[in-house]
């Protein structure tokens, strides 16, 4: 009945749930997938659509695009081991953004609203490369080339240093300069919930005609 759908809504663009954890508490059974969520509980038609995992309770939301293309994006003569900002330095990028196109304000409010009632914020991204080292050097042995990450209130997020500010690697085939396509994979993951998600990625071991690199941005997820 109607009372029910609104005293415990479905998750459908009509009913918004209020997050996938509360989804989850008032329908069990439904399984992973798709939903429609209002986390500031204002009028249902500035709900976003959210992928909810029914396992964890996790509102996870989709980076648009969510890949940038593997190519050369910056070609340098410096040799300055420094990170190069994806969306601030490079002429043809930009910071990543999520959720609908149509509504990015949107999705900013609901996202600030999502981690007032969040614990635990995670994500994963992956870099695409070729003859560029995304996180161990093999050569020099060392972490000075790892790829550097931008959290969303604008606090670095590295290989080294705070643990608190520090990424984890779930794997790593971009440490050699050998012509092959590899990926790394990095995650981060906070109860600190205002670092995420991550709003752009930085490079060092670019410059060079024959070093491509490429980004695959993972949801940004909430629980």
């Amino acid at each position: 009945s109607q009372i029910e759908t609104m005293r415990s809504p479905d998750g459908s663009k009509k009913h918004p749930a209020r997050t996938c954890d509360d989804l989850r508490s008032c329908h069990p059974s439904k399984k992973s997938g798709e939903y429609w969520v209002d986390p500031n509980q204002g009028c249902v038609e500035d709900a976003i659509k959210a992928f909810c995992n029914m396992e964890t309770g996790e509102t996870c939301i989709a980076a648009k695009p969510a890949i940038i293309p593997r190519k050369t994006w910056w070609t340098s003569r410096s040799s300055d081991l420094k990170p190069i900002w994806y969306g601030l330095d490079m002429n043809r990028g930009s910071q990543f953004v999520y959720g609908d196109n149509q509504s990015p304000n949107t999705v900013i409010t609901q996202m600030t609203f999502l981690r007032l009632l969040s614990k635990e914020a995670s994500q994963n991204i992956t870099y695409h490369c070729k003859n560029s080292i995304g996180y161990m050097d093999d050569q020099a042995k060392n972490l000075k080339k790892a790829v550097m990450l931008k959290g969303a209130n604008d606090h670095d997020i590295r290989a080294e240093g705070n643990n608190r500010f520090r990424y984890t690697v779930i794997s790593d085939t971009c440490s050699k300069h050998n012509g092959n396509v590899g990926s790394t994979i990095f995650e981060y993951k906070t109860q600190n919930v205002a670092r995420l998600p991550i709003i752009d990625i930085a490079p060092v071991d670019v410059g060079g005609a024959d070093q491509e690199f490429g980004v695959e941005i993972g949801p940004v997820c909430f629980v």
